[in-house]
């Protein structure tokens, strides 16, 4: 969890970097698709880590009522 906030932030910098940097529209835009595909991937995997811990919680109180 820790690594996929860490990753986010460095999206964010890229995005600031990017607007900052990139003139070229076609370039921009091309730069801005890749942000959103990380951003898009980063979030499947923060979802994915979330689903995980709270199966993995759901079957510890299982395990403790039974």
């Amino acid at each position: 969890m820790k690594k996929i906030i860490i990753a986010a932030s460095i999206v964010g910098t890229a995005v600031a970097g990017a607007f900052w940097l990139m003139k070229n529209r076609s370039r921009a835009e091309s730069a801005l698709n890749d942000i959103k595909d990380a951003a898009r991937n980063a979030y499947r995997k923060m979802d994915k880590q979330a689903r995980k811990a709270g199966r993995r919680a759901n079957h510890m109180v299982q395990e403790q009522l039974a």
